[in-house]
């Protein structure tokens, strides 16, 4: 129930703002990497959607702070196209969001800077918690590449 009510306030706040389909962005995968990499942190601050979501600031497309798992209605609606899993490879930019799990209610969202993925930390890898291991996770990739 809570993930609908999310999903439907992020869609009609980001319509409403005018963020997606009034006012054209240029999205620039260099600046959101850019902020992702100057300002993360030696380890993790339980901030991964802020840092995410400034970085995609910094990169051109307006965004709000929402808990990394709302990012995965959101993103399609902010000029990201969904990847799928089966053989995916990473490219500068990408993002991944994973869900809510048990330990973890606000799931975790990270991006990667072309090496590794950085949230509010640079990570030493995708799973960040084992937690996470075997969850439904998406990538999404800015339809400006």
């Amino acid at each position: 129930m809570i993930r609908k009510i999310c999903k439907a306030i992020a869609v009609a706040v980001t319509l409403y703002l005018g963020y997606v389909f009034i006012v054209p962005h240029t999205y620039s995968v260099d600046k959101a990497v850019a902020y992702v990499n100057e300002h993360a942190e030696t380890h993790s601050r339980n901030m991964c959607a802020l840092y995410v979501e400034r970085a995609i600031n910094a990169g051109g497309q307006p965004a709000f702070i929402l808990p990394a798992w709302g990012y995965a209605y959101v993103l399609p609606h902010m000029g990201f196209d969904e990847m799928k899993r089966d053989g995916y490879r990473p490219q500068k930019g990408d993002i991944v969001v994973f869900p809510r799990v048990k330990g973890h209610i606000f799931g975790h969202i990270a991006m990667y800077n072309g090496h590794q993925w950085v949230s509010d930390f640079k990570q030493r890898g995708l799973i960040v918690a084992s937690a996470y291991q075997g969850s439904n996770y998406q990538y999404f990739r800015p339809n400006t590449l």
